[in-house]
């Protein structure tokens, strides 16, 4: 690679995985955390591989947007928070952020640490293999009056995600992380044309909420 492989905190919904140069392991979005300055699998615990056989970059194609995401609708509402979780692993897969940059708002940390994870992964020369979302349901909660036409609510969407690879470095073994299942809601806002994100949070199975903002 041209430059050294940087510090990279990947955050998998119920999950946040931090890769200096290895992996540390599972710790969750729910209330305040220190994060470790090292990897338990750091340095010569970490085994090298051949680039050979890594597993190649999976061809994914770019998801298209659902017609609701510019509807002032819940249906629209609804429409973008799925499409998010949909465009995930392609989003980690190619470093093309598009897909998440139109409808999170600057403002979401939760949201900006996701794409900037998602550049510098690619940056790097990795990519994430496997790990599709699978959305079961959603639903919506406006703010304030519930009669009118919604500018503000929430979404919460009850998802499944497979089982992933994280390749950050073609020359050391990659990440393996487990499924995870638990139920996401977004806080958002109508921008005029589309509905963005404002801040995420979530519960996973078996698991407490964790009052959003958890990426900070």
């Amino acid at each position: 690679m041209s430059k050294p492989v940087q510090r990279i905190v990947i955050i998998v919904l119920a999950l946040v995985l931090v890769l200096p140069i290895g992996f540390f392991g599972l710790s969750e979005l729910i209330g305040p955390r220190e994060q470790p300055s090292a990897s338990p699998t750091d340095g010569p615990d970490r085994p090298a591989v051949d680039p050979a056989d890594q597993p190649p970059r999976p061809e994914i194609p770019k998801p298209a947007e659902p017609a609701a995401m510019t509807q002032q609708t819940p249906e629209g509402a609804e429409a973008t928070l799925a499409y998010l979780l949909d465009s995930y692993t392609y989003m980690m897969t190619t470093g093309d952020t598009s897909v998440w940059s139109n409808s999170v708002d600057p403002s979401c940390q939760v949201c900006t640490t996701f794409l900037g994870n998602a550049e510098q992964l690619h940056e790097q020369g990795g990519y994430l293999v496997d790990g599709e979302f699978t959305v079961e349901s959603t639903s919506f909660t406006a703010d304030g009056d519930a009669s009118g036409t919604p500018t503000a609510g929430s979404v919460t969407a009850t998802f499944s995600q497979e089982a992933s690879t994280i390749i950050d470095d073609p020359t050391l073994q990659g990440g393996q992380l487990d499924a995870v299942s638990g139920d996401l809601t977004a806080q958002m806002t109508w921008d005029g044309q589309r509905w963005r994100v404002l801040d995420m949070s979530i519960t996973p199975t078996g698991g407490a909420s964790d009052g959003g903002g958890g990426a900070g």
